[in-house]
């Protein structure tokens, strides 16, 4: 499958746009748009691309993701089946950097403000702790604001998220100072790596996606993302085992198999080494959460 990265234009006729929508599951291709965008999953889950970061998302997911950032999020597979009765939503606040009025950042007491829009939204930012739990409850009450009080109230969640630590930075620096056409490639991998997680992944078959020879891959895919290409790999297949050790009943080995792996003890050897945990351990903590 072709990765398509869709550009889209600011459609803003307002200083925010907000979205609440149920569907059946989320449609949105990999896109990035001149706005910032801060999105709260209500109901759903999946896994999550922001620049070069794929992680696992669930209600309650909160993340704000910077202006001209590639991102999606793509529900579970047993979203598509309409027999399931599932329902994926998320509350999005866009806007642009000059939202409240042009020059408005510049103003002194908007400077922790400017510093979080311009130095650490690049990145995307996903939000923890008790920042999450404020912003969400914010965020709920959206719903039934008019777009006075929802400007009000984005005010406040930036005032919020710039005075806080409890936050974790998701693309990583390279990514976001890599150029236009390197990024692409790494999109184009990163994408490949999500739709195929399950099938056996050699480097001359991801290296031939980008048009590659090995060897230039492997400097490439590590410059890109500091990582190796078979560390994304085993991240994006730990990450859809977690996913079902905490959302299905299947059985370890079973999950070992649907997460791509081939091997038991590959399997347990991995899990331990990206979480600390063995599968069972890691799904028996995960249930004192329900």
């Amino acid at each position: 499958m072709k990765t398509i990265l869709v550009r889209e234009q600011s459609i803003l006729n307002t200083s925010i746009n907000f979205d609440g929508t149920e569907y059946n599951y989320f449609h949105n291709p990999l896109h990035y748009h001149p706005e910032f965008e801060l999105t709260l999953i209500v109901k759903s889950f999946g896994q999550r691309r922001i620049g070069d970061s794929i992680e696992n998302f669930n209600e309650g997911d909160l993340v704000l993701v910077g202006n001209n950032l590639p991102h999606v999020w793509k529900n579970d597979e047993v979203f598509l089946s309409e027999k399931n009765n599932l329902k994926a939503q998320a509350i999005a606040v866009k806007f642009l950097p000059d939202f409240a009025s042009l020059g408005f950042l510049d103003r002194p007491e908007m400077l922790q403000i400017k510093n979080l829009l311009e130095e650490k939204a690049p990145l995307g930012i996903k939000l923890t702790g008790n920042l999450r739990t404020q912003v969400e409850e914010i965020m709920l009450k959206l719903l039934k604001m008019d777009e006075t009080d929802r400007f009000i109230q984005l005010l406040q969640i930036l005032n919020l998220i710039s005075k806080s630590n409890e936050y974790k930075l998701l693309a990583s620096l390279n990514y976001r100072n890599e150029n236009r056409k390197n990024t692409h490639r790494i999109n184009i991998v990163l994408d490949y790596i999500m739709e195929h997680y399950d099938e056996e992944l050699t480097l001359e078959k991801v290296a031939d996606k980008v048009s590659m020879n090995k060897n230039a891959f492997c400097r490439f895919f590590k410059k890109g993302t500091r990582k190796s290409l078979f560390t994304v790999i085993n991240e994006v297949k730990i990450g859809k085992a977690c996913q079902l050790l905490t959302e299905t009943e299947l059985n370890i080995l079973q999950i070992c198999y649907a997460s791509g792996f081939n091997n038991i003890s590959n399997f347990n050897k991995v899990f331990k080494n990206l979480t600390n945990n063995s599968p069972s351990e890691y799904r028996k903590k995960m249930r004192k959460f329900e």
